[in-house]
């Protein structure tokens, strides 16, 4: 699989929605999401199963064939447990993304099956929904990130490319509850991060924000963004899909050296739940330098 013509549908309801998932678990849901057949002649009911290999998942998501499995098996343990809180005319309701997950060991593959309240909001949309490529997210490593792109490209079919976002849907939208009560906070812990990821890895470019204010408080910021009509992912280098670790070994020397490339076997054994393959990495780096002699003179 490749995600390159693979779209993701979604009723705005739930672009906007509740929820919390973590990397992976955004990834599988997109992933099979995208895999839902469009053809105006097929019934599509929440019968229908929709899944894919660690090694579709791996060289749509660029990670290595060992991470994808370890991903996929915690992911899908974790997805039955995860609730969305959907805001409709005159109620909130809470439901359930699926109402089945399988993982095959065999084949290392997974397949879920969207419980009955969900698919509304992905089959049959007639109008009031937002359509991105699977492509353009597929390598994001943030959850807020994720969100943050969904809250933009709903505004995408405006004339004029900006896109106006009020702080209570990002706090609703990203499941923040009390998380960063100051908009201090909210824009350095949550907003800067997001779109810096966003402008690195998607098919938009993010030109700047602005803060939108009532009185003195702020209420809004405004994105403003260009589309990249060139967009198209780094090709995946072979190693991460190959199962074997293809960790240089060190030259014999006597000199000292610095620490080799983090392994697949360093990420999966380091694992924390609810952490990406690149959050990981990032945290054994950090711990590596922590532990570098510090330089006196």
């Amino acid at each position: 699989m490749t995600a390159q013509n693979l779209q993701v549908y979604k009723s705005n309801d739930l672009m906007t929605a509740n929820y919390k998932l973590t990397v992976a678990e955004t990834r599988i849901i997109l992933t099979c999401i995208a895999k839902i057949d469009r053809d105006r002649n097929n019934v599509v009911t929440d019968n229908e199963m929709y899944g894919f290999t660690a090694r579709e998942f791996a060289e749509t998501c660029g990670i290595s064939l060992m991470a994808a499995y370890s991903d996929l098996k915690e992911a899908v343990d974790q997805l039955f447990e995860r609730k969305i809180l959907l805001s409709m005319n005159d109620r909130e309701r809470k439901t359930r993304w699926i109402q089945t997950a399988d993982y095959i060991a065999g084949e290392g593959r997974v397949e879920l099956r969207f419980s009955k309240d969900i698919l509304p909001y992905l089959v049959d949309l007639q109008g009031n929904f937002t359509k991105y490529s699977l492509n353009a997210v597929a390598r994001l490593s943030s959850p807020h990130a994720f969100r943050m792109y969904e809250l933009i490209i709903k505004h995408r079919f405006k004339c004029n490319p900006t896109a106006l976002i009020f702080i209570e849907d990002i706090r609703f939208s990203l499941a923040l509850d009390d998380a960063y009560p100051l908009y201090a906070d909210l824009r350095k812990r949550v907003i800067e991060p997001a779109l810096e990821m966003i402008n690195a890895v998607t098919d938009i470019k993010i030109l700047g924000f602005e803060p939108k204010r009532e009185g003195r408080k702020i209420v809004a910021i405004e994105v403003s963004y260009a589309e990249r009509a060139d967009f198209s992912m780094d090709p995946v280098q072979e190693s991460l899909i190959s199962e074997k670790d293809e960790t240089p070994k060190p030259a014999k020397t006597t000199r000292k050296r610095k620490p080799g490339p983090i392994t697949e076997k360093e990420i999966n054994a380091a694992a924390r739940p609810g952490e990406s393959t690149q959050e990981v990495i990032a945290r054994l780096t950090a711990e590596r330098r922590r532990a570098e002699p510090v330089a006196t003179y």
